[in-house]
């Protein structure tokens, strides 16, 4: 499965969740932006309490944490 990257307020977002166990997902998310010969890669993940039970709800926590990492830090 290719993941495709998801375009949000000049940056570029692919969620990436990690697979622990069976039933144990941590949310994770690559944040992307080329801004003129400078390119940002930022990596979001969730905390130890944000294990999720299933890789669709871990990235949709990743992806949402990602979009608010983008609105507090550009």
């Amino acid at each position: 499965m290719i993941i495709e990257w998801v375009p949000y307020n000049d940056h570029n977002i692919k969620v990436c969740s990690q697979g622990l166990t069976a039933a144990r997902w941590l949310p994770l998310a690559l944040i992307w932006k080329s801004e003129g010969n400078q390119e940002l890669l930022k990596t979001v993940q969730g905390e130890s309490t944000e294990i999720c039970k299933s890789g669709k709800e871990a990235d949709s926590l990743a992806l949402r944490k990602a979009k608010h990492w983008i609105d507090q830090n550009h």
